[in-house]
């Protein structure tokens, strides 16, 4: 299954788990968009925050705050979710540990779209549209950051 947007989804999965990954940096109403609009894909939330040595090795840099800051920032704000640190190895342990029913992925995620197919052909995949992402944009904020201090 490819990626989908399509309404249909959002009947077809009540009552189903829906999981997604972030670093999560800066928490801003950006990621709280995509949240929202991933939980309204199912009933329970599975949230995954990128480890910061993972956020070193993709994005060239250290988070501003440190993954136990990040996945208390998401909590507070979802706190019906359930929310988790990515494993330290390997980046497909959560999804077998929860067997989410949809994998929704923000407007600006690498996905290996193949990979995840190829391992898990029964998982729906949904892509989420931004939010004001020309000012919601932890590399954006994290520059701002560095600039007042």
């Amino acid at each position: 299954m490819s990626f989908t947007e399509s309404s249909h989804l959002h009947a077809k999965n009540r009552g189903k788990t829906v999981m997604c990954f972030g670093t999560f940096d800066i928490f801003h109403p950006g990621h709280i968009h995509y949240l929202s609009e991933a939980q309204k894909y199912g009933k329970k939330l599975v949230v995954v925050i990128a480890r910061d040595h993972r956020v070193q090795l993709i994005k060239w840099a250290h988070p501003h705050d440190d993954e136990h800051i990040r996945r208390e920032n998401v909590k507070q704000a979802f706190s019906d979710a359930t929310v988790i640190l990515g494993d330290e190895n390997d980046i497909f342990a959560p999804i077998y540990k929860y067997a989410p029913d949809v994998l929704a992925f923000g407007y600006d995620q690498f996905v290996p779209q193949d990979m995840i197919m190829e391992k898990f052909p029964d998982i729906s995949l949904v892509r989420i549209d931004g939010f004001e992402t020309e000012k919601w944009k932890s590399s954006f904020l994290k520059k701002d950051k560095n600039k007042s201090l």
